[in-house]
């Protein structure tokens, strides 16, 4: 069994979205994931204080479209949204384990080994369906990164607990 996962609870809220990346690079200068990309980095930095040191940022690939697509969870009373639209997020659990961001044969391996540490750990079973698929974020400060040479990605995966025989 994979080391390393945690288990978190991300809790049900309003998350603006970038919406569904369109064709080409969505990271290009004008592409919507570099626009939300600096809309949620300026709100995000305005607003940074003691209590506010997990992310708040949280991209996925949407199946069905087979689109990526960005959300930001919006801090109590926030209502500039830069345009984009807001959602109701519903939360939940998830299995959680860093990869090297931008090392896709990492990330797989780390996708798989928490699928792998699910299914064996007895007691939790994937949660995943359309919309409620796996998450990840860059957890990396710039200053670690530079040292590093890379960027850390936190892998989410929605898993549920099992309905255990009594």
């Amino acid at each position: 069994m994979i080391d390393g996962v945690r288990i978190v609870r991300l809790p049900a809220c309003k998350m603006a979205s970038s919406g569904w990346a369109g064709d080409g690079d969505p990271f290009a200068d004008g592409g919507v994931l570099r626009r939300f990309d600096k809309w949620w980095s300026a709100a995000n930095a305005a607003r940074v204080g003691v209590k506010d040191f997990a992310p708040r940022d949280f991209l996925w690939f949407d199946r069905e479209k087979g689109k990526l697509v960005w959300y930001y969870a919006l801090p109590d009373g926030m209502i500039d949204t830069g345009g984009f639209d807001v959602v109701d997020y519903e939360g939940g659990l998830y299995a959680a384990r860093v990869s090297k961001d931008g090392d896709e044969a990492d990330a797989m391996r780390v996708y798989d080994g928490i699928k792998e540490w699910v299914a064996e750990s007895g007691c939790f079973e994937l949660d995943e369906y359309p919309g409620h698929y796996d998450m990840c974020n860059v957890i990396t400060p710039p200053e670690a990164a530079a040292v590093l040479g890379y960027h850390q990605l936190e892998i989410y995966v929605p898993i549920k607990i099992k309905d255990l025989p009594r």
